[in-house]
């Protein structure tokens, strides 16, 4: 289970990586990085369902965008 503490220290680390990035194309790396990092997180704590959101996500947004 995650804490209010340890949800804003993560706030604090990606939104800090995202104010770093110089384009849209490093932002969307960090977000991509932030998300894939929240589906491991999220199978650590036994709810491997973040997966195939995340994988329907991408797909959706792959196949919206000319894909």
């Amino acid at each position: 289970m995650t804490t209010p503490r340890q949800t804003q220290n993560r706030a604090k680390f990606w939104n800090a990586r995202v104010a770093e990035a110089q384009s849209d194309q490093e932002r969307a790396g960090v977000w991509y990085d932030a998300c894939r990092t929240l589906a491991r997180q999220a199978e650590r704590d036994g709810k491997p369902n973040l997966w195939p959101a995340l994988t329907k996500t991408l797909h959706d947004f792959y196949k919206n965008h000319g894909g």
